[in-house]
């Protein structure tokens, strides 16, 4: 039997076993739990590929361990006699396609107590092999020595009738790009059953070379075609390319003005042998052109927040688009709606944070408002201008207070693999208030009214850039690709910045995830910054000051989970005697109180490492374990200092809603709390205690727990 009859053979099996159902059907045993599906002897295929290929899967790996299938955890799943029995044929048909036409496919089922144990036997054989591959027909468009290197078939490998197809493709694709949209690539190969070998070769009919003669535009009633026109880079006259019309295509969609998109051609061949012009159909689907957005949440740091938005995508026309968006958070817990949220759901109230008596500030309510232009096609089809204004008033938990308005000029050139690059320019005029204590240890100012001259309201300028490539498949949820980011700020006088405000900030991030089986995620991230800030004079003292708001912060539900939020790092403890607040020290018999103030200080080079393993359990339940690192320092000389990386394991359980995935994180810490300075405010006065103040470490397991709950993964 050829080749292709033993193909046509397989494909009518499986089509005659689909339509059948034997009485030995009726006599199975019902729902029976499928424990484990293995493949012994193959190795041209590996097991995925196989399991892949096949409707009959084993349940999840918590319904198959002993401890959590007691506990009726996981996912079961049960045999399918039919599809059983149909995935026998769809073995042999896979190893057919993929060049092993001796292939044979056994089966060793084993069912006991209700679960079944299921193991396939193959014995591959020898696979045909390809002996010769010819493209002919490209004459001097392309080399076929070029040709032969782009395209997947080799000689000596396995033929395997997927690559065929993609082969064809691939040439097909190469002349498109080159300007020959009526290509034609014809497959044909030769098979030798008694040497298990085949020639292949492809005929290529380029048709001829086209250049664009007209661009129809239908569909857009309320952008107006003109728009359209402007925002892709398809242009009369010029020469065809398959990949400037997918780039249109990606720059459409890219508007978020549009359910739809296609851009192709109007005509399927040419109209004679000398028609050198080819006509393009843009046709789109408009979608809503106002739109109005909202959302309401709760988290134990923000505690209640909402968010309210409006969008216009055709703003005065040309595709421009304006967004209006206003946020907030600690809704109810102070000023001005003072409703004593935090008493009857916990919120900002965590140990070691000033009480809502000593900083009523740190309570009140949270705001943004912003306001952002977009002009598309800015100095060429690729280039977006952006012009935002924003005011806020913010609290990053437990390290500062910022208030602040201000608006940013940006434009987004979308570079090749449609990577954006961002360059800016901001413009901020604000106040940032921290713990006095934070400056003090700092600086050697430790009176608090001195202090308060890096509250005061100050003109921040700088330059920044954004490189993103985002690869992921969900942003909420990621199961496959990759996530790549780097940006930079600079601020300094020479661009208008106060002399308080200058330094140089650099942050890199990179994230891979990978599918395990069929549902399996495995996870890895990676994310470092730096910060050089430069000498200044300040009242005397040559110091190297960088803002609160420019630090790194670390720890929390998104970085290192064994930490509570912001709480990785160095930070300033201070005793504050008219709150009751006392300290055991060497020479004293003073008892220390657990809540003490104590602040994070940041730091100016951090490094974030995560690795997460996510597995189902139900069909709505995923399960993970995780071990998160990192390391938040002030650096001094050195360039990359790695000190003491603190490593906290932990498991999660996340629950499937519409909004993305309700994840609860529960991780532990096994290091003892960070040393730093002690103070004492004695009046005006804050007064050294100890520089290296070690607190006492949490007593027992559950004690060094930290909890995180929050909508979305990790990272």
């Amino acid at each position: 039997m050829t080749y292709v009859a033993r193909s046509i053979a397989f494909a009518a099996l499986i089509t005659l076993a689909a339509g059948s159902t034997s009485a030995q059907d009726l006599d199975a045993p019902a729902r029976l739990v499928v424990r484990s599906v293995k493949f012994q002897g193959n190795s041209a295929l590996d097991d995925l590929r196989l399991s892949t290929s096949i409707a009959t899967t084993q349940s999840t790996w918590f319904a198959r361990f002993w401890v959590t299938r007691w506990l009726g955890v996981g996912q079961k799943r049960f045999l399918d006699e039919r599809e059983f029995r149909r995935d026998v044929l769809r073995l042999r048909l896979l190893y057919n396609q993929s060049g092993f036409m001796a292939a044979q496919v056994d089966t060793i089922v084993r069912r006991t107590n209700g679960v079944v144990h299921i193991r396939f036997l193959i014995h591959e054989g020898e696979p045909v092999r390809v002996e010769r591959v010819a493209v002919e027909g490209l004459g001097d468009i392309i080399t076929e020595r070029d040709a032969l290197a782009a395209i997947p078939l080799r000689v000596g490998d396995p033929f395997n009738r997927f690559l065929l197809q993609v082969a064809s493709d691939t040439l097909s694709r190469m002349l498109r790009d080159r300007g020959y949209p009526f290509v034609e690539v014809f497959r044909n190969f030769t098979v030798n059953d008694a040497r298990g070998r085949v020639d292949v070769s492809f005929q290529v009919d380029p048709g001829p070379r086209s250049r664009i003669g007209r661009i129809e535009v239908d569909g857009a009633d309320q952008l107006g075609e003109g728009s359209v026109r402007r925002l892709i880079p398809l242009r009369e006259g010029e020469l065809f390319r398959q990949r400037d019309l997918d780039q249109s295509q990606r720059d459409l969609y890219r508007l978020e003005a549009f359910n739809y998109v296609r851009v192709g051609l109007l005509d399927s061949v040419p109209d004679g042998p000398g028609d050198t012009l080819v006509g393009v159909l843009v046709r789109v689907a408009e979608g809503d052109l106002y739109g109005i957005r909202a959302s309401l949440g709760y988290g134990s740091v923000d505690c209640l927040r909402g968010l309210i938005g409006w969008r216009a995508r055709n703003f005065f026309g040309g595709g421009r688009q304006l967004d209006m968006t206003g946020r907030v958070s600690k809704v109810g817990t102070g000023r001005p709606f003072a409703w004593g949220m935090q008493s009857r759901f916990p919120c900002g109230t965590v140990p070691g944070a000033l009480s809502a008596e000593d900083d009523p500030e740190r309570l009140d309510l949270n705001w943004e408002l912003s306001s952002t232009f977009s002009q598309p096609y800015f100095l060429g089809s690729r280039n977006t201008l952006n012009v935002t204004l924003t005011g806020e008033e913010r609290a990053e938990f437990k390290a500062y207070l910022r208030r602040s308005v201000g608006g940013e000029v940006g434009v987004t050139h979308l570079a090749a693999a449609s990577v954006p690059i961002t360059l800016s320019w901001t413009a901020t005029w604000g106040s940032t208030s921290a713990e006095p204590a934070i400056f003090c240890s700092f600086l050697n100012v430790c009176r608090v009214e001195d202090t308060e001259l890096f509250s005061q309201r100050r003109v921040e300028s700088r330059l920044g850039f954004r490189v993103l490539r985002d690869r992921r498949n969900n942003a909420l949820d990621p199961a496959e690709g990759s996530f790549f980011s780097l940006e930079g700020r600079f601020a300094a006088r020479a661009i208008g910045s106060d002399s308080l405000i200058q330094f140089s900030r650099g942050v890199a991030e990179v994230a891979v995830y990978r599918r395990l089986g069929r549902s399996g995620v495995l996870a890895f991230r990676v994310r470092t910054g730096a910060i050089v800030p430069p000498s200044i004079d300040l009242s005397g003292q040559n110091v190297q000051f960088v803002p609160p708001e420019h630090r790194f912060y670390a720890g929390g539900p998104t970085t290192v989970r064994g930490y509570g939020q912001n709480q990785l790092g160095p930070v300033v403890r201070v005793v504050d005697p008219t709150r009751g607040d006392s300290v055991t020290l060497p020479d004293s018999t003073r008892a220390f109180v657990p809540d003490t103030i104590t602040s994070p200080t940041g730091g100016n080079s951090y490094i974030v490492a995560n690795v997460e393993l996510r597995v189902p359990l139900t069909a709505r339940i995923q399960g993970a374990l995780f071990v998160d690192a990192g390391q938040l320092i002030e650096r001094g000389n050195e360039l990359f200092p790695v000190r003491e990386i603190a490593v906290t394991p932990g498991l999660g359980i996340r629950f499937v809603s519409p909004l993305g995935p309700v994840r609860l994180d529960f991780a532990y810490n096994p290091r003892d709390p960070q040393a730093g300075p002690l103070y004492e405010r004695q009046g005006q006065d804050l007064v050294l205690l100890d520089s290296a103040f070690q607190p006492a470490a949490p007593s027992g397991f559950f004690r060094r727990l930290q909890i995180h709950f929050s909508v979305g993964q990790a990272f």
